[in-house]
């Protein structure tokens, strides 16, 4: 009996973490494929024409004033200063997690959906809220990602 060897059809198969960095990458202007290339975008800035890309992924603005206070956006604004680097890293944190459930779910609004809901696996608060600090965030990608995965339903 001749045994056929297996051969993957589809290598060339991207996880919505690459889907979610490739969208960030082209609202920015950059190419981002690596941490490296996002730690290399914190670093530069990300200019002020860009942070409010952020909401064709579907945030609210309302639930951006922990990125960058309003006042201090418009003041960057009208200098045509970039965001400094912590600002740019809170802004790349929101937005990569907000692309990424966009790649995940499918659609803005359940997306949008899933971002809001309180759950169980995150002490009751939504990933909303754990985006604001790096270890929720951590935890709210390798929730998505695991989603992704066929994980959960």
């Amino acid at each position: 009996m001749k045994t056929e060897r297996f051969t993957p059809t589809n290598t060339s198969q991207t996880t919505a973490l690459s889907r979610a960095r490739a969208r960030l990458g082209e609202i920015a202007g950059v190419k981002l494929v690596t941490t490296l290339d996002e730690v290399r975008l914190t670093q530069a800035g990300v200019s002020v024409q860009v942070f409010d890309a952020i909401k064709q992924l579907g945030a609210v603005s309302s639930e951006l004033s922990w990125i960058i206070k309003p006042r201090t956006l418009s003041h960057r604004k009208s200098k045509s200063e970039p965001l400094t680097q912590e600002e740019s890293g809170r802004w790349l944190r929101a937005a990569k997690i907000q692309a990424l459930a966009l790649e995940v779910f499918g659609s803005p609004d359940k997306a949008s959906a899933w971002l809001h809901k309180a759950r169980r696996q995150f002490g009751g608060q939504n990933a909303v809220s754990l985006v604001q600090t790096e270890a929720g965030a951590q935890l709210v990608q390798d929730t998505l990602g695991q989603i992704d995965s066929g994980y959960f339903a």
